[in-house]
């Protein structure tokens, strides 16, 4: 694998991305602040809260994930993951393998109440549930709570989000909209959880992929990444958000998503002797290209949890190498990098 170039002056590009996370990356706490507050008074406080004591299924808790809770968003304070996790009797739910990594099915007992919305083995149907069940639970709430109070300062709506709901919450002077993604989930031990997400892969499974649970790792994430900057006021925070914003911001990067990223990201960060200073900036970010750029050049991004899971395997082989090609670009050219962070630099 090339290497970027050794003139690169890392000290001068910790600059130059500082410029940049300001103008172009940062939000305000202000923003950030607002969002969490909608979450917290239309979705704890008032759907949720009327979804656990509607619901004819018993819901055990709620977490809060995404970005937005790992310090992680950029440009805007603007989404959300909402696990809504049921609560299951030991062994009432148990787990199966479907010969598809990271996915499994998962199958109810003969007088539980998911024998409901599964299919005639018993297995659990995603989109099952959240017809049945959880999709009109939420517009009931939405319609509830918007009688009560009809002066409401937000505009609340809900739509089908694949087997999740989605609900917008819309600022009526603003017009600022906060999409909170109401997911579905099973915890089924102490750290396994699985969620209604659809199967997206290529390779068809032995099973119906319509009765796949994808297992949910945005709890380990989040536990890893919320706090990772606290105990040596590191950059990696920023460093990642400056990715994001960058990769986004051009058309040859369309198909790198924000968890290709943070799997690059948490393979970067789990060398120990990184040094994270606020003065490593620029030489961390050129060293985190670097592995991202190996991953696209080989095509291979090994998944962080689930051995034998290729996150590109998705992605035209003509795609990755124009992403590659883009990548060693930045990398190498100093003129083009400038270009990129929009330095005015001669």
């Amino acid at each position: 694998m090339l290497q970027a170039k050794k003139s690169c002056d890392t000290g001068s590009l910790t600059q130059k991305l500082r410029r940049y996370s300001v103008d172009h990356v940062k939000i305000s706490k202000e923003d950030t602040d607002r969002a969490k507050r909608l979450v917290d008074s239309y979705i704890k406080n008032e759907i949720l809260q009327f979804i656990s004591s509607a619901s004819p299924l018993p819901i055990s808790k709620q977490e809060y994930t995404g970005s937005l809770y790992e310090k992680l968003k950029t440009e805007a304070a603007d989404e959300v993951d909402v696990m809504v996790v049921l609560q299951t009797a030991k062994e009432e739910v148990i787990q199966q393998d479907c010969g598809v990594p990271g996915f499994v099915l998962l199958k109810a007992k003969k007088d539980s109440a998911f024998q409901k919305y599964s299919d005639l083995n018993g297995f659990i149907i995603p989109e099952k549930l959240r017809a049945s069940w959880f999709y009109g639970l939420v517009q009931k709430a939405v319609n509830e709570l918007t009688a009560k109070s009809p002066t409401l300062p937000v505009k609340l709506e809900v739509r089908a989000h694949g087997p999740a709901v989605q609900l917008d919450i819309t600022d009526k002077d603003s017009g600022k909209k906060l999409s909170a993604d109401l997911v579905p989930s099973f915890q089924l031990g102490p750290t396994d959880y699985f969620v209604a997400k659809t199967y997206t892969g290529t390779n068809l499974p032995a099973c119906d992929p319509k009765l796949l649970w994808r297992q949910s790792f945005s709890l380990k994430e989040k536990a890893r990444l919320q706090e990772m900057d606290k105990e040596d006021h590191g950059c990696r925070h920023e460093l990642l958000r400056i990715v994001k914003t960058m990769i986004r911001a051009e058309p040859t990067f369309a198909k790198l998503t924000s968890y290709h990223l943070k799997t690059v990201f948490l393979h970067y960060n789990s060398n120990p002797k990184l040094s994270w200073g606020a003065d490593k900036l620029g030489e961390r970010f050129i060293e985190y290209l670097e592995k991202l750029y190996a991953a696209v050049d080989s095509k291979v991004l090994v998944h962080f949890w689930v051995t034998g899971v290729n996150l590109l395997d998705n992605i035209p082989s003509k795609t990755l190498e124009n992403v590659a090609d883009r990548l060693r670009r930045i990398l190498d050219n100093d003129k083009e990098r400038d270009k990129v962070l929009k330095c005015q630099c001669k």
